[in-house]
């Protein structure tokens, strides 16, 4: 059962989902849906479509939708995949799936009892506030187009997020284990002790996502880069040409040339992306990072004098780090679903 904070009522799950509209169309959030719905009982009202259950917790589908927008982001604290699906259906199932790991982190930080003060939450709003020159309307403002129903409802997603956070360094952080020796070893094999470093050439077209872009319009935005893609698959225009006519970065070379690049030049993401293509000419999926949604194309490697060996531990040092938490985080992942009872009921 539900408990539902209102005149002391308890909503039953199984109620609340034959109610709900899980099998709408997927991005039908924006309207009133018209599905034709069941009366009510006298004293139940209805509380959001339930996509799934986590142990006794649920995932709303307006907590789904409005995760559309924040999902470039939740990558960068969980390195996952960064490609993003072409259907609506597939993007939310992948959306969905990170909820399911947050929320399966959040219940093991409920066990633990660990939480985020009152004061800890201020100080982000402001943080938040001052690095965007926002007053209180504007932040009530930009929290309303990223889909929370207000201020109140934002501060509980700072309060979680941080949490989860919390969590994570908890459990995984004092296992990262990365020593000097591994560090070496890697440098010495593959960069001849710190003399040498690889730089990669590439192009990429840029759909710019906005800060603060809502996710009906972050979702139409993954649609576009998936018309642009179609456009380079085709072969009738070169990659430089479309770059030309529909990236939106203008700092980079005719076409979205980027020159050759290191790779702690390049934001985590956009580089994972390129650095792992081989052939040249070859063409990366969709792939999303805090800038928006890219296609990479790789058009060459060589190796360069180092100009800093400093800079090439670091990179080891942090892909090794990277490593590591990816394949802790996956397995404790899978334990923690193996313990709870996880239900999908996204159609």
């Amino acid at each position: 059962m539900l408990r539902i904070g209102l005149k002391g009522l308890f909503v039953g799950l199984c109620v609340v989902f034959a109610l709900a509209t899980v099998g709408a169309p997927a991005m039908a959030a924006d309207g009133p849906s018209k599905t034709r719905r069941a009366k009510l009982p006298k004293g139940y009202t209805v509380v959001d479509g339930i996509v799934a259950v986590v142990g006794k917790r649920i995932i709303t589908r307006t907590a789904l939708i409005r995760s559309l927008a924040q999902h470039g982001r939740s990558q960068q604290m969980v390195p996952t995949d960064a490609n993003r699906p072409r259907s609506d259906q597939a993007m939310l199932r992948q959306v969905l799936g990170v909820l399911i790991d947050n929320e399966l982190v959040l219940v093991a930080a409920r066990e633990l009892g660990l939480k985020v003060s009152d004061e800890e939450v201020d100080a982000e709003l402001e943080a938040l506030k001052r690095k965007n020159v926002w007053d209180a309307g504007e932040l009530r403002e930009n929290v309303r187009r990223l889909g929370f129903a207000g201020i109140a409802e934002y501060r509980n997603n700072i309060r979680t997020e941080k949490i989860r956070v919390k969590m994570l360094r908890t459990k995984l952080g004092s296992r990262l284990r990365v020593t000097e020796a591994e560090v070496k070893r890697v440098m010495d094999v593959k960069y001849k002790g710190g003399t040498v470093e690889d730089e990669v050439r590439g192009r990429h077209i840029l759909i710019k996502v906005a800060p603060g872009a809502g996710p009906m319009q972050v979702n139409k935005l993954r649609t576009k880069a998936w018309q642009v893609w179609d456009l380079v698959a085709t072969k009738k225009q070169t990659f430089a040409e479309i770059a030309e006519e529909h990236s939106d970065d203008v700092g980079t070379q005719y076409g979205g040339d980027l020159g050759y690049m290191r790779r702690w030049m390049l934001d985590p993401t956009f580089a994972r992306t390129l650095w792992a293509m081989t052939k040249s000419g070859e063409v990366s999926k969709v792939i999303q990072t805090p800038f928006g949604f890219h296609i990479i194309q790789f058009v060459d490697r060589r190796m360069a004098p180092a100009k800093d060996k400093r800079y090439i531990e670091q990179t080891i040092r942090g892909l090794l780090t990277e490593q590591q938490f990816i394949k802790l985080y996956k397995s404790w992942i899978s334990e923690l679903k193996q313990s709870h009872h996880i239900e999908i009921r996204l159609q």
